[in-house]
C-alpha cells in the first residue's frame, strides 16, 4: 500500500510539474509573440506621429514664410528654414520606420516631390519678395498652386495615416486575442496543476500522519530508554540533582540529593518544593529558580543558605517541562576563600611597601617627613632629602625620564613606576626599581604617595648576560638553520629519487600481473570445455589473486604518494570536498541506500585532492561494514575546539577543529581499535569484506601530514566513530 501510494504521488507530481512546465513554455512563447505584437503596435504610433509631424511642420514653414512676408524679419526666415529642414528629417524617419510596407513606401514617393515642389513656390514667393516684385498675377499663380499642391499632400497623408491605422486596429485584435488566448491557457494549466496537487497533499498528509504515529511510538520507546540511562547516569555524578516540573513538584531526585535533604528520594517524588522547604521561600535560590523558568536561560548562582549553615553552587537548567538543578555543597571552598580574601585586605600594604628603601611625599611628591631608610641607601642627610631634594641621588640620565613618569603619575592619580639608576652610599650607582602608591580619601582625592625602591642590580646584569646568550644563540641557530636547510635539500632529492623508484617498481611489477591475470582469463575462455572444475577453480583463483596483488601495488603507491606527491595547502571549504567524495561514491551509496547528513564543515588550509580522499576513504569503509539488517546511517560532524582543552570544552576561537564519522555499522573491538590504521591491517577475510587493508592507513598518513591527529571509538554491533583533528591555519 505504502509503494502504491508513493507510486501515486510521484506520478502526481510528475503530471503537475509537466503541466507546469507546458504552461510555462506556452505562457513565455505567447508572451514573446505578445511583445511582438506589442511592437508593432508603437512602431505604427511611431509612424502616425511622424506623419503629423510632416504636416505640423509644412504649416509651420508656410506660417513663417508668410510672417516674413509681412515683416521682412531674419528670425521669420529662420524659422522657415528650420522647420524645412525637420519636415526632411522626419521623412527620412519615416522612409525608415515604412521600409518594409510597399504600399507606403510608394504613397511616400508620391509625397515626397510634393513636398519639395510646395517648398520651391514658398521658396519663389520669398524671392518675389526680395526682388521688390509686387507682381500680383504672379503672387496669385504661386498661391493658386500652393493650394493644389497642399490638397495632394493631404490627400496622400490622410491614405497614408488611415493605412497605418488600419493596421493598428489589426495588431490591436492580434494582440488582444494573443491575451485571451494567455489567460485561458495559463488557467487551465494552472488549475489543474493545482487540483493535481491538492490530491497529493492530502495523500501526503494521510502518509505524514502513519509515518507520524510510527514516529511518536518509536520516540516514547527512545524517551524511555533515555530516561532509564540517564537515570543511571545522574545517579554516577557526584553532583546533587534534582528536577521540577511546571508545577514546582520533584520529578526526579538522585541519591547524593537525597542525602543532603536527609530524606529518602521516593518521599519527595510528585511533592511540591516550596511545601517541602518552606524556609527556602524568598531565598536567593528561589528568585533564580522563577527566573530562569521565566526567561527560559541557564542561571549559576552561589549561595549560603542560613537555616542549613552551608554554602551551596547551584546550575539551573530549564526546559519547556521544569527545571533540572545541580547542586553541591562548596561550604569549604567558600570558608576558605572568605579567609584568603581576609588575609589578602590584611597583608596588601605590607606586601606593596616590601622593599630596601621606603619613602613618602605630599601629594605633589615633596618630601616633608625624614625617610630613615632612603637616607641609609643614599648617604644623604636629611636636609638633602627635604622637598625634591632626593631626586638628586639619581643618575643625571635618568632624572628627565623620572620626573616624566612622576607628573603622568600625579595627573592620572595611578601607580608610578619606574626603573633607574641611584647614587648609594659608596658613591657608586646601582640599578633599582621604583614603584609609588597614591593613597587616596573617600573622594579619590590624592593625600599622599607611599613609595618603595627595590634594588635590581643583579637582574639587570642578569639581563644583560642573557642578552649576551641570546645573541650567541642566535648566531648558533643560524649556522644551525643552514646545516638544516643542507640536509633539506638532500632530503627532498633523496625523496624525489624514492618517488621515482616507487613509480617504476609500481610499473615494473603491476606489468606482469597484467600478463599473468590476461593470459589466465585467455586460458579459462579457451580451453574451458577441456577443464574440469577444479583446473577452473584453480584459474579463478589465480586471477583473483592477481587482481588482488595489482590493486594492493596501487594502494601501496598512493599511500606512498600520500607526502611526497601532496599539493600545496590552499584554502579548502571541506563542505565542497565532501560533496566530491560523495560523488565520488554516489553507486556505493545507492546500493546501500546509506542515509548520509552532515553538520556545517569548516574552511581549512590543507590539500584539497587529500581532503577529498580523506572523505572518501571514512565515508566508503563506513558503507562497507554496515549490518545486514538495516541501511548505513552516517553523520560527519564537526567542531571547534582549544588545542589545550579537553575533547569536551570546545572553544569558539581555537585554531584546531575536531571533526568525525559516525556510523551505525558492526563496530569493532576494543582492542583492535590502535592495529587499523596500521598497513595491511585486516579484521575480517577477504570473503566477508573486500579491500586492501590500507584505506585507513591512508587517511592517518593524510591526517598527519595535515598536523592532526586520527583515533576512532566504537561499540560492538552498535556504532564505530572516527575522530580527526586538523588545524585552521
Amino acid at each position: 500500500m505504502n509503494r502504491l501510494l508513493e507510486k501515486f504521488v510521484a506520478a502526481g507530481f510528475s503530471l503537475a510539474l509537466l503541466l507546469l512546465c507546458g504552461v510555462g513554455t506556452v505562457s513565455y512563447l505567447s508572451i514573446q509573440r505578445l511583445r511582438a505584437e506589442k511592437q508593432w503596435v508603437i512602431h505604427t504610433y511611431e509612424v502616425l506621429e511622424l506623419l503629423a509631424r510632416i504636416r505640423i511642420g509644412l504649416g509651420n514653414a508656410e506660417s513663417a514664410k508668410s510672417s516674413y512676408m509681412l515683416t521682412q524679419k531674419a528670425v521669420d526666415r529662420e524659422t522657415y528654414n528650420t522647420e524645412k529642414q525637420k519636415v526632411y528629417q522626419t521623412l527620412k524617419s519615416v522612409r525608415h520606420l515604412i521600409s518594409n510596407n510597399t504600399g507606403q513606401i510608394k504613397r511616400l514617393d508620391t509625397i515626397e516631390p510634393l513636398i519639395v515642389q510646395r517648398f520651391t513656390l514658398l521658396e519663389q514667393s520669398i524671392n518675389l519678395l526680395a526682388q521688390r516684385n509686387l507682381d500680383q498675377t504672379s503672387q496669385m499663380a504661386i498661391t493658386e498652386q500652393l493650394i493644389k499642391v497642399r490638397i495632394k499632400l493631404r490627400s496622400v497623408n490622410r491614405a497614408m495615416e488611415n493605412e497605418e491605422k488600419t493596421l493598428l486596429k489589426q495588431q490591436t485584435a492580434i494582440t488582444d486575442a494573443i491575451f485571451y488566448q494567455i489567460i485561458v491557457v495559463v488557467s487551465l494549466g494552472y488549475g489543474l496543476s493545482i487540483v493535481l496537487l491538492i490530491v497529493v497533499y492530502l495523500l501526503l498528509q494521510k502518509q505524514i500522519r502513519i509515518n507520524k504515529a510510527l514516529s511518536q511510538e518509536a520516540i516514547l520507546l527512545e524517551q524511555q530508554a533515555a530516561k532509564a540511562k540517564l537515570a543511571d547516569i545522574l545517579e554516577t555524578v557526584t553532583d546533587a540533582f534534582v528536577s521540577l516540573d511546571c508545577n514546582w513538584c520533584y520529578t526526579y531526585i538522585n541519591q547524593r540529593a537525597g542525602k543532603i535533604f536527609n530524606r529518602h528520594p521516593e518521599d519527595l517524588i510528585g511533592k511540591n518544593i516550596w511545601e517541602e522547604l518552606p524556609e527556602g521561600v524568598g531565598q536567593k535560590f528561589y528568585h533564580a529558580y522563577y527566573q530562569a523558568m521565566a526567561e527560559q536561560r541557564v542561571i549559576e548562582i552561589e549561595e549560603y543558605y542560613p537555616p542549613w549553615d552551608r554554602w551551596f553552587e547551584n546550575r539551573i537548567y530549564p526546559s519547556s517541562e521544569g527545571l533540572s538543578i545541580f547542586f553541591q555543597d562548596i561550604t569549604r571552598r567558600k570558608l576558605a576563600e572568605i579567609a584568603l580574601e581576609r588575609n589578602e585586605r590584611r597583608y596588601r600594604s605590607l606586601v606593596i611597601a616590601t622593599s630596601q628603601a621606603i619613602w613618602i611625599t605630599d601629594i605633589n611628591g615633596n618630601v616633608v617627613e625624614d625617610i630613615p631608610s632612603w637616607r641609609n641607601l643614599t648617604g644623604q642627610s636629611e636636609a638633602e632629602v627635604k622637598g625634591r631634594g632626593r631626586l638628586n641621588a639619581i643618575h643625571p640620565e635618568d632624572r628627565k625620564l623620572t620626573e616624566l613618569l612622576w607628573n603622568q603619575a600625579l595627573t592620572t592619580k595611578s601607580v608610578y613606576r619606574t626603573e633607574h639608576r641611584v647614587r648609594v652610599a659608596d658613591g657608586s650607582y646601582r640599578f633599582f626599581a621604583a614603584r609609588a602608591v597614591p593613597v587616596l580619601d573617600d573622594n579619590d582625592e590624592i593625600q599622599e604617595w607611599v613609595g618603595a625602591n627595590t634594588d635590581i642590580t643583579e637582574r639587570k646584569l642578569a639581563e644583560a648576560l642573557l642578552q649576551q646568550a641570546n645573541e650567541d644563540l642566535e648566531t648558533k641557530v643560524e649556522q644551525r638553520t643552514a646545516e638544516l636547510q643542507k640536509l633539506n635539500e638532500e632530503l627532498k632529492r633523496s625523496n624525489q629519487e624514492l618517488e621515482q623508484f616507487a613509480y617504476v617498481a609500481s610499473h615494473d611489477l603491476q606489468e606482469p600481473l597484467r600478463a599473468v591475470t590476461g593470459y589466465s582469463q585467455l586460458l579459462g575462455q579457451e580451453y574451458q570445455d577441456r577443464l574440469d572444475e577444479s583446473a577452473q577453480e584453480y584459474l579463478s583463483y589465480i586471477v583473483d589473486g592477481a587482481t588482488r596483488m595489482q590493486r594492493l601495488i596501487q594502494d601501496l603507491l598512493a599511500f606512498s604518494r600520500v607526502a611526497t606527491r601532496g599539493q600545496e595547502f590552499t584554502r579548502v571549504d571541506c563542505n565542497a570536498a565532501l560533496n566530491i567524495a560523495l560523488g565520488n561514491l554516489h553507486v556505493a551509496i545507492a546500493e546501500s541506500q546509506a542515509i548520509i547528513t552532515h553538520d556545517p564543515l569548516p574552511q581549512l588550509l590543507a590539500d584539497k585532492t587529500q581532503m577529498v580522499q580523506l572523505f572518501q576513504n571514512l565515508l566508503g569503509n563506513a558503507i562497507k561494514f554496515r549490518q545486514k539488517d538495516q541501511p548505513p546511517k552516517i553523520h560527519i560532524g564537526a567542531v571547534q575546539k582549544d588545542v589545550e582543552a579537553t575533547e569536551e570544552l570546545p572553544t569558539p576561537h581555537s585554531p584546531e577543529w575536531l571533526i568525525w564519522v559516525q556510523d551505525n555499522g558492526i563496530g569493532i573491538k576494543s582492542q583492535y581499535l590502535d592495529r587499523i590504521f596500521e598497513v595491511f591491517r585486516r579484521l575480517h577475510t577477504r570473503r566477508e569484506f573486500t579491500g586492501t587493508g590500507i584505506g585507513l592507513a591512508i587517511c592517518k598518513k593524510i591526517v598527519e601530514r595535515h598536523g592532526g591527529r586520527i583515533w576512532a571509538e566504537s561499540e560492538l554491533g552498535i556504532e564505530t566513530i572516527f575522530y580527526l583533528t586538523l588545524n585552521a591555519k
